[in-house]
C-alpha cells in the first residue's frame, strides 16, 4: 500500500450492521406494540403501571427507523451518524432496561448489542474524520 491509501478497521460497518440489527428490533416491537395485540398490553400493563402501550409502540418505530436511518449513514463513515449512533444506542439501553422484567432475553440482547455498538464507535471513531 502507499502512503496515500489509508487503512481502515472493518469495525465501522460492523457497527452499522449492529444498528440495523437494533433498528429492525425496535421496528419488529413498535409494531406489535402498536397493533394493539391483547398478550402484549396485559405482560407490559402487569409490569410497567399502566403505561400506554401504544404510546410506547410508537417510540420504538420512530427509534428503530432513526437507527435504521443513522445506520445508513454510518456505511458512508459520516461523522455525525457516528454521534447518532451512539447517542441512540445510549438512549435504547436506557429505555430498553424498562422492560427487562417483560421479556428479559430480549432486552439483554438489546443491551448487549447497544453496548457493542457505543464500544465499537468509540473504539474507532478516528475512521470517521478524514
Amino acid at each position: 500500500m502507499d502512503s496515500t491509501t489509508s487503512e481502515r478497521s472493518g469495525s465501522v460497518p460492523f457497527a452499522a450492521i449492529l444498528v440495523v440489527i437494533v433498528g429492525l428490533i425496535h421496528v419488529l416491537s413498535g409494531i406489535a406494540a402498536i397493533s394493539g395485540s391483547d398478550s402484549v398490553t396485559k405482560e407490559v400493563d402487569d409490569v410497567l403501571y399502566e403505561i400506554n402501550v401504544e404510546s410506547w409502540g410508537w417510540f420504538w418505530l420512530i427509534g428503530g427507523v432513526a437507527q435504521l436511518l443513522t445506520a445508513g449513514l454510518l456505511f458512508v463513515r459520516n461523522p455525525v451518524a457516528a454521534a447518532l449512533a451512539v447517542c441512540g444506542a445510549s438512549l435504547s439501553a436506557l429505555a430498553t432496561v424498562f422492560l427487562i422484567f417483560v421479556a428479559p432475553i430480549w432486552a439483554i440482547t438489546v443491551l448487549a448489542l447497544n453496548v457493542a455498538i457505543i464500544w465499537k464507535i468509540t473504539q474507532n471513531f478516528d475512521d470517521f474524520i478524514e
